[in-house]
């Protein structure tokens, strides 16, 4: 992700062929589905009332950031609001653009916060949690076993993104991966001769989208951007907290869940830091 972002501010023309993308997401979204196992399924009685905290979370980050760059900086409302929307940043720059809001700004605002979110989330978790959790996941060792999982999570992500389902290519597959888990066809981890190629295409989709911005605009934009990303995450760690509280779930797991965007990111990095993937990505989501 760093480097690809440094490539595309020095100017390199860099890219990522939309196959390669694809097939990033159903890998990741496979590796998510596989982690699941009747285990979370008792856990999740204790979703709804974190999904509630959640919704409350999302409302706070979003009308305390748009009061931020509008009285701080003077942006208008829509330019502000769109900056201010956690997550989803495709379809947020989207629904922008039919607003007249300045979409540079939004991209810039929005590239920033998704960039520190990645970089920022995972060191203090590792430096705070004295015992990381132990997943107990055994790789899949069962090629044909992985083939069929494959094959139903690349249908159902492409059925899901073809009626236009949000992060369908990553939702589709971590369905159908969860589903032929709890049956018993596939259960556990992917072997790293995938994983690791999935994360990095993953880092590399990050870092495309400082593509046309200058050095000069990132600049003007870090120290605004910066701010917005500290106010949303001080409200998301405060709503984490309160989740924490009421559930009994480690902060460290709402923290992940509740962090403002990246749902697929967020969902990897609770993954590689052994925490429920499932827990994270049914919330962001």
């Amino acid at each position: 992700m760093v480097a690809g972002a440094a490539a595309a501010l020095a100017g390199v023309r860099i890219g990522l062929a939309s196959p390669l993308r694809d097939a990033a997401f159903i890998l990741l979204g496979v590796q998510t589905g596989a982690a699941v196992d009747w285990k979370t399924v008792e856990r999740a009685i204790h979703w709804p009332l974190s999904t509630a905290l959640l919704c409350l979370t999302v409302a706070a980050v979003t009308i305390l950031c748009t009061a931020y760059y509008r009285r701080m900086h003077g942006w208008d409302r829509a330019t502000a609001f769109f900056a201010s929307l956690p997550g989803a940043l495709s379809l947020v720059v989207l629904l922008a653009g039919e607003t007249g809001a300045d979409l540079r700004r939004v991209a810039i605002a929005q590239c920033i916060r998704l960039f520190l979110l990645v970089a920022a989330i995972p060191a203090p978790i590792e430096l705070t949690v004295t015992v990381p959790p132990v997943s107990g996941l055994a790789p899949i060792e069962n090629v044909g076993a992985l083939a069929i999982v494959f094959l139903a999570a690349g249908a159902l992500g492409f059925l899901l993104e073809r009626l236009r389902f949000p992060a369908g290519l990553f939702i589709g597959p971590m369905l159908a991966a969860a589903a032929l888990s709890l049956w018993g066809t596939a259960s556990g981890t992917l072997p790293d001769f995938l994983l690791v190629p999935g994360n990095i295409v993953l880092g590399l989709m990050i870092a495309v989208r400082f593509r046309g911005f200058t050095l000069a605009e990132i600049g003007q934009s870090l120290g605004q951007g910066t701010l917005g990303f500290l106010i949303a995450l001080a409200v998301a760690a405060a709503g984490a907290a309160a989740a924490g509280a009421v559930t009994g779930l480690p902060l460290a797991l709402t923290l992940l869940a509740f962090a403002p965007g990246a749902l697929e990111a967020m969902t990897v990095i609770a993954f590689a830091l052994n925490y429920d993937p499932a827990y994270v990505g049914s919330h962001h989501l």
